[in-house]
């Protein structure tokens, strides 16, 4: 499949969903890649929903050849060969208390792993509607809080088999250090026994020290705000529109400070309810600070408040990645510029194509 080819199926791809046969390697729940299928296509990697409502009526279907490899077809019409990302051999592997190293990280894109290092959050009532933390750790599917130094012996496996760079993230189990101290304990963890990249999300804390300490052992970092249209906002994330934009560009500033400009990041959803202009004008502001805006679909997650919804058409996303990339190449920014992190990553947005 050719490039522009497979850069155009992805778009789609991730607006409708494509139907596969049932895999182990399907994933519902947790962050990053909450659900659906890593797949590689055209040399690009993406993640693509599989187990949503919407799938079923997606055009879209990977379908296994005779010779045991898989091919993208269209409403009956094969598009090409793709790959499906076969699990990480550390999966087989065990932390010294016999947690499965599947459960403390999982594979993100190509050569990224991901972990949630607190798999709960704080805010209650006010969490965010499109969140599927807690999904995983009801199933017990993941393990609530990572042990750093167990945490660390995955990343050393996983850098022994070619991942580079790592993930993570956290519910926000404190309003004064947003889980900070737990991520940098992991951060700090992987870095004593690998040579794995470290990349940090978090919301803003109250101390900006917080930030500085991520900084001493991370490399990149993203704080997410979601959206930049003040009520969809406050419907879908309450707690985020009730911190205040100013708090978010105050944290913003300070990571930029701490990580370099172009190392940070936040994502932007499409789909929740938003204007198309708050997302251009999110993107004109943190371009302006030095931030890059990951625009990306919703990702409906079945089993939370907003499993119900579908993501923008592929149109849409289309020409908002189109208007958006122009913002942040004319601020000089660049995804390849990235040390680790989902803009480095890729896989769940097609920004970092155009």
């Amino acid at each position: 499949m050719e490039h522009d080819q497979a850069l155009e199926a992805k778009v789609r791809l991730q607006s409708l969903g494509a139907r596969v046969p049932a895999s182990p390697r399907v994933r519902c729940g947790g962050a990053g890649p909450s659900e659906g299928i890593n797949i590689s296509m055209g040399g690009l990697a993406a993640t693509v929903p599989t187990g949503a409502w919407y799938v079923e009526r997606s055009p879209f279907s990977v379908e296994e050849r005779a010779d045991g490899t898989w091919e993208l077809v269209e409403d009956g019409r094969a598009l090409g060969a793709v790959e499906i990302a076969d699990d990480p051999l550390f999966y087989s592997r065990r932390a010294p208390d016999g947690t499965p190293f599947g459960m403390l990280a999982v594979r993100h894109g190509r050569d990224a792993i991901g972990s949630t290092v607190a798999q709960w959050c704080a805010r209650g009532t006010d969490a965010c509607g499109f969140c599927g933390i807690a999904l995983t750790r009801d199933r017990g599917e993941t393990v609530a809080r990572k042990d750093p130094g167990s945490l660390g012996l995955v990343a050393r496996a996983a850098g022994e088999e070619g991942y580079t760079h790592a993930v993570l993230t956290t519910g926000t189990t404190s309003v004064e250090d947003a889980g900070i101290g737990l991520l940098t304990e992991c951060a700090t963890a992987i870095a004593e026994v690998s040579d794995i990249d470290v990349h940090v999300q978090f919301e803003p804390p109250q101390d900006p020290a917080y930030i500085r300490s991520a900084a001493r052992v991370a490399v990149s970092a993203a704080v997410n705000i979601e959206s930049f249209d003040a009520d969809t906002l406050a419907r879908i994330a309450p707690a985020k529109h009730a911190a205040g934009l100013d708090r978010y560009v105050d944290a913003w500033k300070e990571s930029v400070e701490q990580f370099g400009a172009g190392q940070v990041t936040s994502f932007i959803i499409v789909g929740l309810g938003e204007s198309r202009e708050s997302v251009l004008e999110g993107c004109r502001l943190l371009t302006s600070l030095g931030v890059y805006p990951f625009v990306l679909p919703l990702r409906p997650i079945p089993g939370t408040p907003l499993g119900g919804l579908a993501p923008p058409p592929p149109d849409a996303m289309t020409s908002l990645y189109e208007d958006a990339s122009r913002i942040i190449e004319s601020a000089g920014l660049s995804a390849s510029d990235c040390l680790a992190g989902c803009v480095r990553c890729g896989a769940c947005s097609s920004i970092t194509h155009f």
